[in-house]
């Protein structure tokens, strides 16, 4: 019995210099017992590429959060913290693989971890954490042997590995991963037949999903979308095998991507205009409800770290009555009620209720505030912006109305002269220079060049109808935004 996992790196000369991580295990292990979150694969995959033959059993393993950031191509606003729980998650963690004893069939519980030590919760906001920001690990000895000695250029047919590059798999989520490997296992063959409860005993949700109907969309389907658009395979048909009128197996059928579609996948090469790349799907392809698409895209930190029950969360969503922005401020206030340890045990009961009721504390009401002040700031500015291109156009075109005709200023003035108000303030400012003003200072003076302006598109009105018909809604809408922003 082996179940041996191992990261072999080989540089690669062509493309944009990218090295190969190829991803070795044995087929026992791809086959196990187990399902581990999207941190605890790349905790674990991190932890594999260190091992080598030779490595005392006592060695420990430095993984660094931000070489995990870099290998994985994840965002900036992942922290630390990602890494320490799975790490600590994964101290307690085994895997349970299968085998055979002569006539029968026996389960080995294979522990992987030894102990890990890690930077304490409160401990990232001090004077040089940067540098603490890794986590060290020490292997369970029993299993180190399945981690090790690696058969290289072997054949799929005839060997017990299964071998893919890690690039396939940094996209897809933690049942995506699982079937593809299974998948890739019998790429050789072109298709593979699993039985509906062997995947669910694999993926450890014996429980879970009840109905076929849910099993199906929101663990195979997506995996196999997700699988088709990131990955080197291609899955154009998933066929649906019954027993009576239950389904009880599935067989994928299983093609392999073109070098030039796995180049444009990996980043070596470009899209060409002329480039044909197929974009299969499992089945003819069915829209997603908002449901649907808020489910897979929550569903790692809240089934599989808060632990609420896949069919609770469906039912909330299905009710349409939370928002993304809801569903987010709900984590991230739980998860703060976690780490100042404020929930006792029930993650998942605090989490429903946070949803339910709308939680919020001091930092999201900072973030709300921050976010609606940003959002004012962005609607001044827009404003602004169209009040300068009103203005600006305005100008323009006075200066070809008066370039043309040259005693349109001259009759502007005469009537602001006449009028009451405007007059009054022409009279003072003559006073004040002790001289009639002359057109030069109607055009310098502000307050008269404003006069001007306004009395020009007053005498002219059909000539900037366009401006103002273009121009005017917009600045009444971003207007009227503002203010309620206020």
């Amino acid at each position: 019995m082996s179940a041996k996992s191992r990261i072999v790196r080989r540089s690669r000369k062509k493309g944009r210099g990218e090295t190969i991580k190829l991803v070795v295990k044995s087929n026992e292990l791809v086959e196990a017992r187990y399902m581990f979150d999207v941190w605890e694969t790349r905790f674990f995959l991190s932890l594999i590429a260190m091992i080598d033959k030779n490595d005392d059993d006592e060695k420990i393993y430095r993984l660094w959060f931000k070489d995990i950031k870099t290998n994985f191509k994840l965002k900036s606003n992942q922290s630390y913290s990602y890494l320490r729980e799975a790490a600590q998650s994964m101290a307690s963690k085994s895997v349970y693989i299968g085998w055979m004893n002569d006539e029968f069939r026996r389960g080995r519980m294979h522990r992987i971890i030894r102990f890990v030590d890690f930077l304490e919760k409160g401990q990232e906001g001090k004077k040089g954490a940067g540098q603490q920001e890794y986590v060290d690990v020490s292997i369970d000895k029993d299993i180190k042997p399945y981690l090790l000695d690696i058969k290289k250029n072997y054949d799929p047919k005839t060997t017990r590995y299964t071998s893919y590059d890690l690039r396939n798999v940094i996209k897809l989520k933690s049942y995506g991963m699982r079937i593809y490997e299974l998948l890739k296992q019998f790429e050789y063959a072109g298709s593979r037949t699993i039985a509906v409860q062997d995947l669910k005993d694999m993926f450890e949700i014996t429980n879970e999903y009840p109905r076929f109907s849910n099993f199906y969309q929101k663990v195979i389907k997506v995996s196999v979308d997700s699988i088709n658009k990131y990955t080197d395979l291609r899955i154009p048909s998933v066929e649906k095998i019954k027993q009576g009128r239950r389904v009880a197996a599935l067989r994928f059928i299983i093609e392999s991507k073109s070098d030039k579609e796995v180049s444009v996948l990996m980043g070596e090469r470009d899209l060409e205009l002329f480039d044909h790349v197929e974009d299969a799907a499992a089945e003819p392809v069915e829209k997603y409800t908002p449901s649907d698409i808020l489910f897979n895209e929550y569903e790692e930190v809240v089934v599989r770290s808060f632990g609420v029950t896949p069919s609770t969360f469906i039912k909330m969503l299905n009710s349409g009555k939370y928002t993304k922005e809801a569903i987010e401020q709900a984590i991230s206030v739980t998860r703060r009620a976690k780490y100042q340890q404020q929930i006792k045990s029930n993650v998942a009961g605090f989490f429903i209720k946070a949803l339910k009721e709308g939680f919020t504390d001091v930092k999201e009401e900072s973030k709300k505030k921050q976010s609606r002040e940003k959002q004012r700031d962005a609607v001044l500015k827009e404003l602004r912006k169209l009040k300068e291109q009103l203005s600006t156009e305005i100008n323009n075109r006075i200066r070809e109305i008066t370039e043309k005709d040259k005693k349109i200023t001259l009759q502007v003035i005469k009537t602001i002269r006449e009028d009451a108000l405007t007059g009054g303030i022409v009279i003072k400012k003559e006073e004040e220079l002790g001289r009639i003003l002359e057109i030069e200072d109607f055009r310098k003076d502000g307050q008269l060049r404003v006069m001007v302006i306004t009395g020009i598109v007053a005498q002219q009105k059909a000539h900037f109808e366009d401006i103002y018909d273009k121009l005017n809604p917009k600045i009444k809408q971003l207007s009227k935004q503002f203010d309620e922003m206020v």
